[in-house]
């Protein structure tokens, strides 16, 4: 099963990709609108033929939870792809100070970017083992 995992912003979305067991983060994708996303990730999902989509969930933002789902929903109905949320909290966090070592200016679009793309494979990753169990 092939599974894209996405963490959604405000202007990026971190994108990673399991393929079986092994987890791959991808190119962040930078988008204005929200049918501009939305239409890239289905050209995604069509390249990649993806099985199943997931979406990190921050708990317990009232606002940001409403944008993840109302985004989930837009993205089940334009790409027929099941839709999973799964809880990000600390993914940031921790693709943050994994991001530390390597020593790249915070201030950089770069860094944003990075961050984007390991909280997606974290969020992927974590997925993965609450399916396993």
């Amino acid at each position: 099963m092939k599974v894209l995992a996405l963490d959604l912003g405000q202007k990026r979305i971190g994108v990673a990709i399991a393929n079986g067991e092994i987890v791959s983060s991808r190119e962040t994708i930078v988008f204005k609108e929200k049918q501009e996303a939305i239409n890239t990730i289905f050209e995604l999902c069509r390249k990649e033929n993806i099985d199943k989509i997931v979406l990190g969930l921050p708990k317990g933002q009232v606002d940001s939870e409403d944008k993840v789902r109302s985004f989930a929903m837009d993205l089940n109905k334009i790409t027929a792809i099941s839709v999973d949320l799964t809880d990000e909290t600390l993914t940031s966090k921790e693709a943050e100070r994994l991001l530390k070592e390597l020593k790249i200016n915070p201030r950089t679009e770069k860094y944003k970017r990075e961050i984007d793309r390991l909280a997606a494979k974290l969020i992927l990753e974590q997925y993965l083992k609450e399916i396993k169990n």
